[in-house]
């Protein structure tokens, strides 16, 4: 059941039997690995009802960094709701029943109206099935788009926000965080994950465990609408950007089925989103045994337990949240798109389905990357062709994924006539890892490595940040172990991973250049 801010928050520290009573893991090392560049000093508690707590303890810092993951992302979303994850990110910041409301006595039977009233819409919406449904290929035909009592309950369920909204306290999760010294509040939802995060004096940490218990268990889906539209308009932003729509094509080429290749959502998604719909992943997802507090910082994992244990081990164990059960098919032909847009670069890019973090094999491809970044710009150079390099394994906006990916390779042209040549160049350079790499090369590439993740362990946020997504990925345990692996890779692992999936079958072709030149070559032809 869940329970109101004070009732939680209210009680004193009165669950002491279970503070030590799951051990204290810290991450064991050898002599070996104490020699490491990489070793993580974590420590682990998991809670007798699922929560993981990862320390990583700097007592000479008087502050803290804090974030809690959670395993839910991009990938659980279903297809005619895209971008719900996000969506649920915006308004998980809408406040609580004692966090946002002047009165939740008042407030909370409107919403209870507004449920009523939705189960009504949506009844009326599947009914009214076969003259809603989309009919248009090209354009967004339906027989009607909202059926008469269908705008009725709309416009019962836009006046009960607005009752509601007399009650609204904007910003009280924010203004909470401010007011005891918390900066760099931020959200973030990728692919696999959705993290809330905060800086605060180490003194102030019982803050960040308060409101992070409150939301995880009270949030109430305040200004719905009004979110959707920030949403909407975000995302015209971003498709107002010449490369967007390439790029989100790119992926439905070179991922068939899998959700992480999918778009952060149409326009028509957002439209598609309820209470209901919002509230079951909300169920689902944001409970205590799928999710990871993270701390860095001047703290404790001894001090840190029991209060933990405090503001959320009242919390039970909720039945595991449904995994996507896609899997990508094994890649069997090439793939090729044109893209024929007058606002775009010209461009020409190759990309091949790469393991995910877990698999021996990924750890190389970082490497794998360098060497072939250096040799694609001298390989553009010294043809004279004017064109940047880009050599990435993203996807939407997220690099590494716990499932198969894509290595990316692109060449961004200053002229289209380029492109021919552009292609034939990146093809040939490619083939050329068939060979391996020399000892400099390595050494290069593995220093550069070595040198972003030394910048990363100085910052508190980054490291917190990767040691949190290499849990939702795989386990936080990998990831000195896939930082140390990168410095093992030989040259004929290089070969390999050419022979092996730098291949023909496995590559998708990206062409993008001006539609003009389209028309000119058509009609030579």
């Amino acid at each position: 059941m869940k329970q109101s801010f004070l009732d939680i928050f209210g009680r004193g520290f009165g669950r002491r039997g279970l503070w030590f009573s799951a051990a204290v893991l810290a991450l064991s090392t050898t002599a070996a690995q104490a020699a490491s560049p990489y070793e993580l000093p974590i420590k682990e508690h998991v809670f007798e009802n699922g929560l993981r707590l990862l320390v990583l303890e700097r007592p000479d810092d008087p502050r803290v960094e804090a974030k809690i993951f959670t395993d839910m992302g991009a990938i659980h979303e279903t297809p005619g709701l895209l971008g719900s994850a996000h969506f649920q990110e915006h308004i998980m910041f809408k406040g609580t029943p004692s966090l946002g409301s002047s009165d939740w006595s008042a407030e909370q039977p409107i919403r209870e109206r507004m449920k009523v009233v939705e189960a009504e819409f949506i009844e009326e919406k599947n009914r009214a099935r076969n003259a809603i449904r989309q009919r248009g290929a090209m354009d967004d035909y339906r027989h009607e788009p909202l059926t008469p009592r269908m705008r009725e309950l709309q416009a019962q369920l836009t006046a009960l926000e607005k009752e509601a909204s007399v009650y609204r306290e904007n910003g009280a999760i924010n203004k909470w965080y401010q007011a005891y010294g918390g900066t760099n509040l931020t959200a973030t939802t990728e692919q696999e994950y959705m993290k809330f995060d905060i800086n605060l004096p180490a003194s102030r940490i019982d803050l960040f465990f308060r409101l992070e218990a409150d939301r995880m268990s009270n949030t109430v889906f305040r200004e719905f609408d009004q979110e959707r539209m920030i949403l909407v308009e975000q995302r015209l932003g971003d498709l107002n950007k010449p490369s967007t729509p390439y790029y989100e094509q790119m992926n439905a080429v070179a991922g068939l089925i899998h959700p992480v290749f999918w778009p952060e959502g149409y326009i028509s998604d957002f439209y598609e989103y309820t209470r209901t719909s919002q509230r079951a992943l909300y169920e689902e997802y944001f409970v205590v045994n799928n999710s990871t507090i993270v701390l860095i910082g001047g703290v404790s994992i001894e001090d840190m337990i029991p209060r933990v244990e405090h503001y959320f081990g009242w919390m039970k164990p909720a039945p595991e949240p449904t995994r996507t059960p896609a899997i990508e098919p094994r890649p069997g032909a090439e793939r090729r798109l044109i893209y024929r847009n007058d606002e775009i670069s010209p461009r020409v890019e190759f990309r091949y389905l790469i393991p995910a973090v877990g698999h021996p094999d990924r750890p190389m491809f970082d490497v794998m990357s360098e060497i072939a970044s250096r040799r694609l710009n001298t390989a553009v150079h010294s043809a004279g062709i004017a064109a940047s390099v880009n050599v990435n394994t993203r996807v939407v906006h997220t690099d590494r994924f716990g499932v198969p990916g894509t290595m990316n390779f692109e060449l961004v042209l200053s002229n289209a006539a380029d492109l021919q040549a552009a292609e034939t160049l990146l093809e040939n350079t490619l083939e050329t890892l068939r060979n391996g790499s020399s000892n400099d090369e390595l050494k290069m590439a593995k220093a550069s490595l070595r040198a972003q993740w030394y910048r990363t362990a100085r910052d508190a946020s980054a490291l917190a940040f990767e040691i949190g997504h290499f849990q939702t990925m795989d386990s936080w345990r990998r990831l000195p172990q896939y930082l140390a692996a990168r410095d093992t890779v030989a040259s004929d692992d290089i070969a390999r991973l050419s022979e092996t999936y730098l291949i023909l079958d496995n590559r998708s072709v990206g062409i993008a250049r001006p539609r003009h030149a389209i028309a000119a070559q058509e009609q030579q032809q």
